[in-house]
């Protein structure tokens, strides 16, 4: 007798599976090195903008007291001199000398602080772009931020700015910078008075503006000197009671916007005499 094959034997073969290899090199998905580069700049980019942006609000908030102190020295004139004026025109006998010397006194101070209400907002909004400015006018504004006049304060102002001085750069950026140091001359002058001294001339055989600002306050110390520019790096943690302690970012930040304006920024100090910020810029020929 004859038997056939089961065909069903082939069901107790072993079974090989596929061999399985590593993906070559050429199969790995390797990102795109640039993309990452330039999404990690955007980054740096937002992340220094929003740096930028926080310290500014926070020099603003800096000078409030100061500011609301001197609209109330503003204020009180104008209601004075109103008075005057609305008391000399009911009478019977106007004095119209009083009157008009009334009004304009009133006018003059709210003029200032109509003045010291628009640098504020100015600074406080950001809005602005690379443009020619003037460094006079520069330094007219962050002086009508200030408001208090430094002579109350047993300072004496100087500021000596040549003439025609002009510079390519972002104007609320520099008031920045020249408002922080501006107030921190004030703080270091402000328990023994002083002078403080605003500057500007042209660098003429490196086509740069030197803008100083200079104080004979209490100095800053040699070793210290090298830290000054460093982020969170302040003299003021231990300010007395009931004044703002620093944060340590004002003059960096400060250095990093001057850079930005392709510029530089240097100190020097003596201890016992003072201290004196200078700030290099590229200087640009006003057109006639």
């Amino acid at each position: 007798m004859l038997f056939k094959p089961l065909p069903v034997a082939n069901r107790y073969r072993p079974t090989v599976s596929e061999p399985t290899y590593p993906p070559s090199v050429v199969d790995i998905e390797v990102p795109d090195l640039s993309a990452v580069v330039e999404q990690m700049q955007n980054q740096l980019d937002f992340l220094r903008d929003q740096l930028l942006e926080s310290q500014r609000l926070a020099t603003i908030g800096t000078i409030t007291a100061v500011i609301a102190h001197e609209f109330n020295n503003l204020l009180t004139p104008i209601v004075s001199y109103s008075q005057y004026a609305l008391t000399s025109a009911e009478s019977a006998t106007p004095d119209m000398d009083l009157i008009r010397k009334a009004l304009s006194k009133s006018f003059q101070s709210a003029d200032k602080a109509g003045k010291i209400c628009a640098a504020m907002l100015g600074l406080a909004r950001g809005e602005s772009t690379f443009q020619n400015v003037s460094v006079q006018k520069l330094v007219d504004e962050v002086l009508l931020v200030m408001a208090r006049d430094p002579q109350k304060d047993g300072l004496a102002l100087r500021v000596q700015i040549a003439p025609g001085l002009m510079v390519h750069a972002d104007p609320v950026q520099l008031e920045q910078v020249l408002l922080n140091l501006l107030i921190n001359a004030r703080h270091a002058m402000a328990a023994r008075g002083g002078s403080l001294t605003i500057k500007a001339i042209p660098v003429e055989e490196q086509h740069e503006i030197r803008l100083q600002v200079i104080d004979t306050g209490p100095g800053i110390p040699e070793k210290l000197i090298p830290k000054i520019f460093q982020p969170f790096f302040t003299t003021k943690g231990t300010a007395k009671r009931g004044e703002a302690k620093g944060t340590g970012l004002g003059l960096s930040i400060c250095k990093e916007i001057v850079e930005h304006h392709k510029g530089r920024i240097e100190v020097e100090s003596v201890v016992g005499k003072g201290t004196t910020f200078t700030i290099y810029l590229p200087q640009i020929v006003a057109s006639c």
